[in-house]
């Protein structure tokens, strides 16, 4: 990789601050009109919620012509498929949208400027003059206007998905390559639809990962990254949750002992030396390799930047107002990843309910109290990626304000019932029971029956058949 990753690093640095593009590869040679705004669609690859509530991608073809639009959607599921198949993305395919929009360029292909080669494309992609490896849109060294380019992409996401966190330009040319750009919406593949670029820099993008490469190149910014430091003192060392200090040693020897540790490698960030990567092999160092623990971590924190663990709940409305008997219902659709359970518990006033860890829960309204009480949930991914979670971003707390109503006692229904008792209903509010009294001249009251309330009410039957005269009521205890 050497000088060619050098270049396209050094060119990542030159556009810091500047909007990434994703950019990927695939073949054809044909020529058709360019599509206005207007003519093109999104196209749903593959939907696992709401866009509001998930991680969207949305792939753009590049020099595709109007023939090949069908092949890009095919290489586009493809990449998808790829990308999604890598941890820790796999673990959380259900977090991510993908989608498409089909735009035709009037000819296959990119621009090859070492080549002589020149095509007439949507987004003026080209490949850098030096490497033929690194691939940009405008504004970039061979056109520095943004509505060439970027400008572009940002139309047709703002026309169709502006809630698009991964835009991805897929470039129909039989050489491999790609680049983040300037490091925000950046991803790449190459010809043979391998999705090695596509990982890597999905990196850059999602989580700021710093490319682990040991290339010298003097001048690039010493601006750490998640991944990558100059720090040899362990507890200041960002990733030493990682680090078994009892087996691995700090700095870490590039031994096949420490293959799969997490510890301190030396090389990273274009430096041979004094600068430091978490494990010896990864994918922001190695394309061929997966991401290490380190880097796994921080790209499962910047999914949950985007995307939170519950997708619905009810009620919906989180200020409530109910009787004390009333039976309040609570309910939440939560995320499910691939191979774990989110974890949840409940809790009334602060206080959690033992045993109530289903994403469902019932209680009476009146045992909460009598006022202002709360209900609440909280939810979070206790998945081993992640030990260390400083925002709390793993973790989503739903609260419910409930008011509820004092006791309150209404005695109606009376009826003279053919066996000659009588029989009347109670309802109304009282959590802690009540007492029916009678009464023949409602100075003295005596106790006839002590209960509680069914779904709000209580039918009480009188057996003597002399009651005649005779006045009751209900009260609550004190």
């Amino acid at each position: 990789m050497g000088l060619t990753t050098l270049r396209r690093s050094s060119r990542r640095g030159f556009f810091k601050g500047l909007r990434r593009l994703s950019l990927a590869v695939g073949f054809g040679f044909l020529a058709h009109a360019f599509p206005t705004l207007a003519q093109s669609q999104l196209v749903a690859l593959q939907v696992n919620g709401p866009v509001s509530n998930r991680l969207n991608l949305v792939f753009l073809s590049e020099g595709y012509t109007t023939n090949q639009l069908g092949q890009f959607l095919v290489d586009a599921t493809n990449t998808l498929t790829a990308l999604l198949s890598a941890e820790p993305y796999q673990e959380y395919q259900n977090y991510f949208n993908g989608f498409a929009i089909p735009v035709a360029s009037n000819e296959s292909g990119s621009d090859h400027p070492n080549a002589g080669l020149y095509r007439d494309t949507y987004f003026n992609s080209n490949y850098d003059p030096d490497s033929d490896l690194l691939i940009t849109i405008p504004p970039d060294d061979a056109d520095t206007n943004y509505d060439h380019g970027q400008g572009k992409v940002d139309a047709l996401l703002q026309s169709h998905l502006p809630n698009c966190q991964l835009p991805v330009l897929l470039v129909n040319d039989v050489v491999r390559g790609g680049s983040d750009g300037a490091g925000q919406i950046a991803i790449a593949a190459n010809a043979s639809g391998s999705s090695v670029f596509a990982i890597h820099e999905s990196g850059h993008v999602l989580s700021n990962l710093g490319d682990e490469y040991t290339s010298a190149y003097p001048g690039f910014p010493d601006t750490e990254e998640p991944n990558t430091t100059t720090q040899t003192n362990l507890s200041l060392i960002k990733w030493n949750a990682w680090i078994d200090t009892n087996s691995t040693p700090v700095p870490t020897p590039p031994t096949a002992a420490y293959q799969e540790a997490v510890g301190l490698f030396e090389g990273a960030h274009y430096h041979p030396t004094g600068w430091y990567r978490p494990q010896l092999n990864c994918a922001m160092g190695n394309f061929s390799s997966p991401f290490c623990a380190v880097c796994r971590e921080a790209l499962v924190l910047a999914i949950y930047q985007h995307v939170r663990p519950v997708d619905q709940f009810t009620p919906v409305l989180t200020n409530l107002s109910a009787s004390s008997t009333q039976l309040l219902s609570f309910d939440l659709s939560v995320l499910h990843p691939a191979t774990h359970e989110l974890s949840v518990q409940w809790f009334t006033n602060a206080i959690p309910v033992a045993g109530a860890t289903n994403v469902d829960f019932q209680i009476e309204a009146g045992s909460l109290g009598s006022g202002n009480e709360l209900v609440s949930a909280r939810v979070w991914d206790a998945t081993p990626m992640v030990r260390n979670d400083p925002e709390g971003r793993l973790s989503q707390t739903l609260i419910w304000n409930v008011g509820v109503g004092a006791a309150n006692l209404l005695l109606d229904a009376p009826e003279w019932r053919t066996d000659g008792s009588f029989s009347f209903r109670v309802t109304g509010n009282a959590p802690a029971g009540f007492v029916i009294q009678s009464s023949a001249d409602l100075a003295c009251w005596h106790p006839v029956a002590t209960n509680t309330l069914v779904a709000g009410e209580f039918l009480y039957t009188n057996a003597a058949a002399d009651v005649a005269g005779q006045f009751f009521r209900a009260q609550t205890p004190p």
